[in-house]
């Protein structure tokens, strides 16, 4: 097993001299998704999802032959999500397939994790088919680098000053930066210098993403969703406003549910719900995904109790609240 750098791996992609399977972690998004589009580029890739793959189709698409082709290539991406919910005996069987797997084919296993130390893959690291890539955030003067490269690149001037404070609002996240560097760009149009007065007018900061972030995390009981809300309230945002959204998003989700029940489809209840916009049906869709109703149900009474030892027996909102995503992630 050889650990390369993500940066690395995408300057210099030579397919030729990676190993038939490649673990991909990190706590770097874009750099991961990059990686998977080099081989898109180059390999007729079929992506799978690791919450949609159980034990039976994992294996069939491994082992099915292709009419059309001699190899294969398969990406999995959130892998920790299919490995999270086999049994020990699978587990065991699935690092022996892995074990098997032979060039011209090839595995690419994308995990959402910052450290490879638990099982399965530390047995996986062990094999000799396995290159593994690592992607991690850059650090904070690299990101300013990054940042300054971009815009000198579009021919764009930025001072420091500015530059730094662009970067504050982006909390070293690639992902956003590119997002909110091309509307700033877009902006700004011909303009040859960036100032403060352009940045506030269209970057959004990074905790306003974060809040979304935080609820998709938070129904998916993810544990990093502490983390996440940890970073709220160090950015200024109130346990009461995330609380408020939780609550909001819980009424939509229990009120599509209870017209599902009826008889109605999923589009037909988000309608009636008065679900419209595309980010909200797949934030309500997901939480139906991931809760049950009872779930739901449980989790809207645990939360009305919070608010009860909150606002009436004072109880510390900051430590109150973090208890209550704990205890719910874990549940």
């Amino acid at each position: 097993m050889s650990e390369i750098k993500a940066s690395q791996l995408l300057k210099e992609f030579n397919l030729s001299q990676l190993k038939p399977v490649l673990i991909i972690y990190g706590d770097e998004y874009l750099t991961k998704t990059l990686v998977v589009e080099k081989f898109k580029s180059v390999l007729p890739v079929k992506v799978y999802w690791g919450d949609e793959l159980d034990y039976a189709s994992f294996r069939n698409h491994l082992f099915s032959k292709d009419l059309f082709s001699s190899s294969k290539a398969i990406v999995v991406r959130d892998f920790e999500a299919f490995t999270d919910n086999l049994k020990k005996d699978e587990l065991k069987q699935i690092i022996e397939d892995i074990k098997n797997i032979k060039l011209p084919d090839r595995l690419i296993l994308v995990v959402n994790l910052e450290k490879l130390d638990k099982e399965p893959y530390k047995a996986m690291l062990k094999l000799d088919n396995v290159d593994v890539v690592i992607s991690k955030k850059l650090t904070f003067q690299g990101f300013l680098t990054s940042l300054k490269n971009k815009l000198a690149k579009e021919g764009k001037a930025i001072s420091d000053e500015n530059l730094k404070y662009l970067a504050s609002l982006l909390n070293n996240d690639l992902t956003i930066a590119k997002n909110e560097v091309e509307k700033l760009l877009l902006y700004v149009g011909d303009k040859k210098e960036i100032t403060k007065e352009d940045i506030d007018a269209v970057v959004t900061p990074v905790f306003e993403e974060n809040v979304f972030n935080f609820l998709d995390k938070f129904f998916k009981k993810d544990i990093s969703a502490l983390k996440i809300f940890i970073n709220l309230l160090d950015n200024g945002v109130h346990p009461f406003e995330i609380q408020s959204l939780i609550l909001s998003q819980l009424e939509k989700a229990l009120q599509t549910k209870i017209l599902i029940e009826a008889g109605n489809s999923l589009e037909e209840a988000l309608d009636k719900s008065g679900i419209n916009h595309p980010l909200q049906k797949a934030n309500i869709s997901n939480i139906l995904k991931n809760l049950s109703k009872e779930e739901m149900v449980k989790l809207l009474s645990n939360l009305y109790n919070l608010e009860v030892a909150q606002k009436i027996y004072y109880q510390d909102v900051n430590e109150t609240s973090k208890e209550f995503i704990l205890n719910f992630v874990r549940s």
